[in-house]
């Protein structure tokens, strides 16, 4: 359910402050959490059960760029989004907060999360147009970290009549592990429109996919559905040409957060096949050297360069890295 406040955000405009915004009533709602990897529990509990409340949740650094720690910017914000949502579904402020809020004691999941993050959940009453009620609460966490695990998967490739051909071996056939391909050009948050890192992207890509069996108590069946386990071979056909693609492999852990590191092929604009490595995710990267795109020394480890594109040479291979 909560996953449409994130997108929808991104459409709203500047922001336009309102005198309701700002209240002094108290906030009936406590809210506690269960902090998993790539998702969090919530359980609120009220003491106003004719009232309705709303919840959301942002990561902490967009929470505080767009300075939600701030309660009339905050509540003015949600009023809008309830009137951005209202349009979209072509229908009344009412319906959306009730359908989109809480009342009474309640649980609800928020998944679509990343390991190892910051994040703010907050949480205030609402009337029926959606203006603030009361205090606004703020609830800050960090996700648990992934249990990092040092098994590899093989990926093999070959080019084939009508695409690539990659064929995968795990090292553990008992532990289930991720297999995909990724356009290199759509790695990038669908928020910020900024790109992002392998492990995000595809980590992200997972996390989406775990509210509905979260919410109905069948974590496990995700990974039947969607996870392999043992060797596998597949044939990525009819690849957009002049698109660039990772084909790529990662162990899951049991809360389906990446684990391991990710094993890559890389396909270039031709269909043509130009690397196959194995990407480290939990571990600094100690380099033979990191050099700028045309060829310039610049230092030994990621450590000693800014921000920015580079080549990283180590353990006689070659990568292409952004360090953020």
């Amino acid at each position: 359910m909560k996953k449409l406040r994130y997108f929808a955000l991104s459409l709203l405009a500047a922001l336009s402050l309102a005198a309701s915004a700002q209240t002094t009533n108290p906030n009936p709602v406590t809210l506690t959490l269960d902090i998993h990897e790539c998702y969090v529990h919530e359980t609120m509990t009220t003491t106003d059960t004719t009232a309705y409340y709303y919840v959301s949740y942002f990561e902490k650094e967009i929470f505080e760029e767009n300075g939600y720690n701030d309660d009339e910017t905050l509540a003015s914000e949600d009023k809008k989004w309830f009137e951005e949502m209202a349009q979209g579904y072509k229908t009344d402020v009412q319906e959306i907060v009730q359908s989109f809020c809480f009342k009474g004691d309640a649980a609800e999941y928020q998944a679509e999360l990343l390991p190892d993050r910051e994040y703010v959940i907050w949480y205030h009453g609402v009337d029926e147009n959606g203006n603030n009620t009361t205090a606004i609460k703020r609830l800050p966490f960090r996700t648990k970290p992934a249990q990092h695990i040092s098994n590899r998967i093989k990926l093999e490739a070959e080019k084939t009549a009508t695409g690539v051909k990659v064929t995968c071996t795990p090292d553990d056939p008992n532990l289930y592990y991720t297999l995909g391909h990724i356009v290199k050009s759509k790695m990038v948050d669908e928020f910020t429109g900024e790109d992002m890192n392998m492990l995000d992207y595809m980590q992200t890509g997972i996390s989406v996919q775990l509210y509905d069996y979260l919410a109905n108590d069948e974590l496990n069946e995700w990974f039947v559905a969607n996870a392999n386990q043992g060797s596998a071979a597949v044939e990525y056909q009819n690849l957009e040409k002049g698109e660039e693609y990772y084909v790529v492999a990662a162990y899951l852990d049991s809360e389906a957060a990446i684990c391991s590191e990710i094993a890559t092929v890389e396909i270039d604009a031709e269909g043509n096949l130009t690397g196959i490595n194995s990407v480290k995710n939990n571990t600094p990267l100690v380099a033979d050297g990191v050099y700028t795109l045309d060829g310039t020394r610049v230092g030994t480890t990621l450590g000693d360069v800014q921000r920015g594109v580079y080549i990283v040479k180590f353990n006689g291979r070659t990568h292409k890295v952004i360090k953020r």
